[in-house]
């Protein structure tokens, strides 16, 4: 459970360097995902001293990570490409799919019982997450790109998820971490656009924002490996620490959005709770 904890506390700081990077600095999906793997496996490689390089290679595992490599890769395209145009807040929202598909296996695995509670949490879930979706006005072929975006984001974090825990036999997650960012940022060279990519104080943010993403990127292996729900519980229960942020500075937001983000924190709360 401390391993959640500190990934939540990580991750909340890195969701405004993320929207930073996308929004503010107006990065395509390729830029965004070269920079946040190359920073990210910088500040990693500093860890090494204290962490100590251990992975053992074999078919199975080298299988393992070319996915990991994969859903990565999807996982940093469809952020760059959902944060240009969503709050961070509204972005976790959508990883509460995920506590009902994880909590759907802990059941098949024999890990959880069945609630009828979390059931119905689930369903609250799903209709604040609609609200919140609902809300933007546009064309229907906008919506449902938009919700086909999501999705392939939603898949991409529990997929990561699933497999990461299944490489901790194989080594420590610092090793893990470098080999699958450094082929993600070598995968995405060719694919650069020929414009100057961010220096000076742009790119000291983006160097400030992976510090805690690559804290992050360690506790959440570890909390994979202990126990997938309260993986997938990490990124859901982010959204009360944005969305609260985004009440403290008054960020502009409609009644219906602010109802569905209120049933989402509150449905992942209690489920949290009724599991514990």
């Amino acid at each position: 459970m401390i391993w959640a904890v500190l990934t939540i506390t990580f991750y909340s700081i890195t969701a405004y360097g993320d929207k930073y990077i996308s929004a503010r600095l107006k990065c395509t999906p390729g830029e965004y995902t070269f920079l946040v793997s190359v920073v990210t496996v910088f500040w990693l490689v500093l860890c090494l001293p204290f962490t100590g390089w251990r992975l053992g290679m074999d078919r199975y595992s080298f299988f393992i990570l070319a996915c990991l490599v994969v859903w990565k890769v999807l996982e940093f395209y469809t952020t760059a490409v959902l944060l240009k145009d969503m709050e961070p807040y509204e972005l976790k929202a959508w990883l509460g799919i995920n506590v009902i598909l994880s909590y759907g296996i802990n059941l098949w695995e024999g890990k959880s019982r069945f609630q009828t509670g979390i059931l119905l949490l689930s369903l609250c879930l799903l209709l604040g997450i609609w609200l919140i979706l609902t809300d933007r006005r546009g064309a229907a072929g906008e919506l449902k790109k938009s919700m086909g975006v999501c999705l392939l984001y939603i898949a991409s974090k529990f997929m990561y998820g699933l497999q990461i825990g299944r490489m901790k036999p194989y080594g420590n997650s610092v090793s893990i971490l470098i080999l699958v960012l450094t082929a993600v940022a070598l995968i995405q060279l060719p694919r650069l656009p020929k414009r100057k990519l961010p220096a000076g104080k742009e790119m000291a943010g983006v160097v400030l924002s992976r510090l805690t993403n690559a804290a992050g990127l360690m506790t959440e292996a570890e909390a994979a490996a202990a126990n997938i729900f309260f993986y997938t519980l990490i990124q859901p229960l982010q959204l009360f620490v944005l969305f609260a942020s985004c009440l403290i500075t008054r960020r502009p937001m409609s009644r219906r959005k602010w109802a569905g983000s209120i049933l989402c924190v509150a449905a992942v709360l209690l489920c949290s709770m009724a599991v514990i």
